[in-house]
Parts: C-alpha cells; structure tokens; sequence
C-alpha cells in the first residue's frame, strides 16, 4: 500500500494526525515525520518555528494553544474541535502528559497520590474518552498514548509516578479492547533515558558523573534520542500498520529487561 492509497477520515484528500504536545521531548520528531509522510497535522501549543517548518515539509497546519494541562476534560476535545473543522474529521493522535513526581513508599503523601493520579492516570482517560467516539464512528483511526518506562519497570524513588503511569497503560490495554472492534488500534509507549532537557535536568544528568551512574542502569550503555522513539511512535500512527492493539512497548534502551542494580533504590 503506498501513503497515496491510505484511507483518511477527514475531507482533505490526507491523513491528519492529532498531536497534544509539540514543545519538548519527541512530540516535535513526531511531527516532523508525519508532515514529511504526507499528513496534516493539528498540534498543541509548537516550539519556536516548528508549524512554519512542518509547513515547509507539506503539511497544513492547525495550532492549538492553551491545552498545556491535560487534567483538563475538555483540553483534547480542543484539537478534535480544529481537527473536524479545519480538515473534516483525523486520523491519529499522539498524546502524552505527565506529572513527574519523587518519592518512595516512605514518602508519598496523599496530595502525591492525588495529583499523580490526575496528571498521569485520569488525564489518559479524559484524552481516549474524546478521541475514541469519532474514531469508532468513522471505523478506523490510531492512538498512542506517550506513558513512561517505569509504568512497567517499578521506579521505587517515584512511587506514586511510577503507579499512576502502571495505571494509565492499563486505562490503555482496556481501550483498545473496546476500539479494536470498530478499527482502532490503541497503544501505549513508555520513554525512559531520553536525551532531552526535561530528563537531563530532572535527573542530574548535565553532570558528567552523575550520567555515568545512569548508563550504567541503561543495557545499551547510552541515552536514547527524541528522534529515535519518536520513529518508532510513527510506525502506530501512519496508518501503514492497523494491526497493533492493546500493547505497550517500552523505549528505554533495554532497561526494562534488565535487573533493577541495588543502587536505584538509594
């Protein structure tokens, strides 16, 4: 089947893709793949020049601002809303949110809990609930929901993240069960060890000892790039492979089939 071929759900002659977050981490990659895959694209608040670059690969598109906060119900029925009006309907939709927060069994509060909960659990909720129904209504369509590494692998230090995010691919495997029958095929991926501000500066790694310690977790013995996740994000999305349901697939260089060593637990 070549990209020409592909079915699309909206009026513009193109697939259109849904993406929440195009500031940071691999969501800007995303983009940039499906523009260059002859997709349209509606995206959530962009980096600096990144619409006027996906523009230049070929794609239209709609900027959304404003849905930084997913614990928002309404914030994904936003960029469906632009979606069905400025394409006719999409076709994909990449979604991550996240509330990281530190802290093992021994320190977790329930305002934690709570918030963790929110960010990391209720907000993948809120997000299939919105984009399920015209997905199942036009009979076809693709969602990946960016959870984390350690919703497989526990990360003791991060209880109530590490659960919430368990939790969410839950939320994830139960939906795809109720959309694989009209066409929709959910999935989740877990990042972990991306190289990329957000996790260099969360996690001490700009220091050059400290870096070494967390190789040192990683089987592949470096950090993964944004770009690098981001592909294989797109092969659940480009509508080239519909027969993925339900599944989570973890993007962390190995770690999830490694041993936890002693020292993650300090």
């Amino acid at each position: 089947m070549s990209l020409n071929e592909l079915e699309t759900n909206s009026d513009s002659g193109k697939r259109v893709a849904i993406i929440t977050d195009t500031r940071v981490h691999i969501g800007p990659y995303v983009a940039r793949e499906l523009a260059s895959l002859n997709h349209n694209l509606v995206i959530g608040t962009p980096a600096e020049g990144l619409a006027e670059e996906l523009r230049g690969l070929g794609a239209e598109v709609a900027v959304v601002t404003g849905i930084e906060d997913l614990t928002q119900p309404d914030a994904v029925q936003k960029l469906i809303d632009t979606a069905q009006k400025e394409f006719g309907g999409f076709d994909a939709a990449f979604i991550r949110s996240g509330h990281h927060i530190q802290g093992d069994i021994l320190h977790a509060t329930a305002e934690d809990m709570q918030a963790s909960y929110e960010g990391n659990c209720l907000s993948v909720v809120y997000a299939l609930q919105a984009l399920l129904p015209p997905l199942m209504n036009a009979g076809r369509g693709q969602i990946v929901i960016n959870t984390s590494a350690t919703g497989d692998k526990p990360k003791p230090t991060a209880l109530a993240y590490s659960a919430m995010r368990a939790g969410a691919n839950m939320v994830v495997r139960c939906a795809a069960m109720t959309a694989a029958p009209k066409g929709v095929c959910v999935n989740a991926i877990g990042t972990n060890f991306l190289n990329y501000s957000g996790f260099k500066e969360s996690n001490g790694a700009n220091d050059p000892k400290r870096l070494e310690e967390i190789l040192k977790r990683i089987p592949l013995g470096r950090l993964g790039e944004a770009s690098e996740a981001a592909h294989f994000a797109v092969s659940l999305l480009d509508g080239r492979n519909m027969y993925q349901a339900g599944n989570f697939f973890p993007i962390s260089g190995g770690f999830n089939n490694a041993g936890i060593p002693l020292e993650y637990n300090s």
